[in-house]
């Protein structure tokens, strides 16, 4: 009875055995995880690192397998005698091999974190650099090698970089310790982790550098140099197409050496490989930009009340008044706003139109033309001729164009005008008294019409002298009489009635002289006229026919 109850417990126990082996058949079956996998490469990466290559493993647990065959032996007999035994006893065996295997492991397992206790993990990198498996010298020396390659870009507007090289600054590594602290930190037990996860490791590299070496190789720059250097343009108003418009600012490239140098530390310091002038805020700036509301505000206050153009025309030179200078004849408060007062603004215009006039007015200037006579050319002063503005009516005229904002093209108001505006304005149609020669030519559109002697004012007195200088005929009348001054008694001095009178100075004309029998030669010496030009009636009929008001007259003594 006691040995069939053994016999039934064997039976169990085989029958337990049995579902067990099957459950681990069962679960060898089945997928591993991603972890298990991981772990499972790097337990065998452990077992191999740490007794060796498989036959080595196989050689280290050759004894183990001679105790198996010692036990598959002694199992088989007793096998035989009771078979459900045997399988209980391989049972044991498998668990026997699994703990060897464990056992092993953790041998390995020591074994790295004893490798790894003066060692960086597998995957470690400090400042960018591979340091897996090295002791803290040997990251050092890597650390160091990078430090004796280096190089900075210093960037500049206009696409310039200039480059810095760590040699031309004694540019050096120092070791202060930070590397050996990222190695005291680690924890050697936790080796198996560098298998699954790099670490990055990020710490100051205690460089040293010559500052004054640096800012000397800054300073030989060629876009350093002052010479080279465009300074900045604040933003401004302009007036442009009868409009104020703002004209942007201009960054310019005037670098602040002293800001850039500071940038160029910072980065040189932190190993950096570039520094950039431009957003190290290194350039001077413009002090007023388009965006500046102050500016912004006077535009639209001279667009408002100044936007005008006047051009004048002088021949071929003009004169142009626009908004620009009109904006500054305005009264502006505090604020910048416009404040009316016609007073300083007439004063304004006045000032204009006077510089106008002093600056374009021809009459009594000196003219030089060639003489017929003598084939050279002549200086002429004196005279009425030429142009001259009238100021009181170009000033009205200007006041009520800017009321108006006038944009025009026009010669200003004239109280007098000659044939045409230039050096010679003269032109081709004009009377040339020769008062040497006591000759004249009349030119009419540049070619000679006539010519003909006549007598002048009597030279030996002063008061009845025809003086020079550049005239313009007054009129032209016909049948009058000329009288001299009119003295105490109500008579005249004279009283001479001409069939052609053309006057160009006053009381000074060309007139018929139909007393005279002769003209030309040295009569005027002592027997001239009260200052007129006699001709003969012929050559004054001739005269007056073809000559209108305006035309130019030329007097002049030959010395």
């Amino acid at each position: 009875m006691k040995k069939k109850t053994q016999q039934k417990k064997m039976q169990q126990a085989e029958k337990k055995a049995e579902a067990a082996v099957r459950q681990g058949e069962k679960k060898q079956t089945q997928p591993k995880s991603e972890m298990e996998a991981k772990i499972d490469s790097a337990m065998e990466k452990i077992i191999q690192d740490t007794i060796g290559s498989q036959e080595e493993a196989a050689a280290y647990r050759e004894p183990d397998k001679k105790a198996e065959k010692k036990q598959k032996k002694a199992a088989k007999k007793e096998i035989r005698a009771e078979k459900k035994k045997g399988k209980k006893t391989g049972i044991k065996i498998a668990l026997g091999i699994t703990g060897a295997v464990i056992i092993l492991a953790a041998a390995g397992y020591g074994a790295g974190a004893y490798y790894y206790k003066d060692k960086f993990f597998k995957g470690t990198t400090i400042n960018h650099i591979a340091c897996e498996n090295m002791t803290v010298e040997q990251a050092e020396d890597l650390i160091r090698k990078k430090v004796e390659d280096y190089s900075i870009r210093v960037q500049f507007r206009n696409d310039q970089t200039r480059e810095i090289k760590g040699q031309d600054i004694s540019y050096a590594y120092v070791s202060d310790g930070s590397v050996q602290k990222l190695l005291d930190d680690q924890n050697p037990f936790t080796w198996i982790k560098g298998y699954f996860r790099g670490t990055d490791y990020e710490t100051a590299e205690n460089i040293q550098y010559d500052k004054e070496a640096l800012r000397a190789q800054l300073q030989s720059f060629d876009c350093m140099q002052a010479a080279g250097m465009e300074a900045p343009t604040d933003a401004y108003i302009d007036f442009r197409e009868n409009q104020f418009v703002i004209v942007d600012e201009t960054a310019g490239t005037t670098v602040q050496e002293d800001v850039m140098f500071s940038a160029l530390e910072t980065a040189v310091a932190g190993s950096q490989e570039s520094v950039s002038a431009e957003e190290a805020g290194a350039y001077a700036a413009p002090a007023v930009t388009k965006e500046d509301p102050t500016l912004l505000h006077q535009r639209d206050v001279w667009n408002s009340c100044a936007a005008v153009t006047i051009t004048y025309t002088f021949g071929d030179k003009t004169e142009v008044l626009d908004g620009m200078t009109v904006k500054d004849w305005m009264t502006y408060d505090e604020n910048g706003n416009y404040v009316e007062d016609p007073a300083t603004l007439e004063a304004r215009v006045t000032e204009f139109v006077a510089w106008l006039a002093e600056n374009y007015d021809t009459v009594g200037r000196d003219r030089t033309i060639t003489s017929t006579a003598t084939g050279e050319p002549i200086t002429v002063s004196g005279g009425n001729y030429g142009f001259q503005i009238n100021q009181l009516k170009e000033k009205a005229q200007l006041l009520e164009d800017i009321a108006n904002h006038v944009v025009t093209v026009r010669e200003p108001v004239y109280s007098k005008a000659g044939v045409t505006y230039g050096d010679n304005d003269i032109g081709g149609t004009y009377v040339e008294i020769d008062l040497t020669s006591q000759h004249l030519w009349f030119y009419r559109d540049g070619a000679l019409l006539m010519d003909t002697d006549f007598v002048s004012g009597t030279y030996v007195m002063r008061d009845r002298r025809t003086p020079g200088g550049v005239y313009s005929l007054m009129y032209k009348q016909t049948n009058q009489v000329l009288r001299g001054r009119k003295l105490e008694d109500g008579t005249y001095e004279y009283e001479q009635p001409v069939k052609y009178w053309m006057p160009f100075n006053g009381g000074i004309g060309l007139h018929d002289a139909n007393w005279r029998y002769s003209f030309g030669g040295s009569i005027y010496r002592t027997s001239g006229s009260h200052g007129c030009i006699n001709l003969p009636t012929s050559a004054a009929a001739t005269i007056y026919e073809n000559i209108e008001a305006g035309c130019p007259v030329v007097c002049f003594y030959r010395e």
